[in-house]
């Protein structure tokens, strides 16, 4: 298969309290250069593991993933780490 490039998912989630809607932004990092390849400049609406999935979209965007990959569970826990912070204010998942 060959040089497998990990990529550690970030995210980070703001609950919106008075509207009642929970948002996120992500940060995607090539861990093999140990270089950010990816910081959310938008506030995206999902909470749980939605960040995942923004991730995702966002590396086949980029062309580093195939959309058919996405749910090849063996291959992407080679590949992924994640990892999510909750309960962050607006201004910091803005910030990361």
């Amino acid at each position: 298969m060959g040089i497998i490039i990990k990529y550690l998912i970030e995210g980070f989630e703001w609950f919106d309290k008075i509207n009642g809607n929970s948002y996120h932004t992500i940060r995607i990092t090539d861990l093999n250069k140990n270089e950010v390849i990816y910081k959310s400049d938008n506030i995206v609406y999902g909470y749980g593991n939605q960040y995942e999935h923004t991730a995702y979209k966002k590396l086949i965007g980029l062309g580093l993933v195939k959309k058919e990959d996405e749910y090849n569970h063996e291959l992407n826990h080679k590949r992924f780490i994640f990892r999510k912070q909750d309960n962050m204010l607006k201004r910091d998942i803005l910030n990361i």
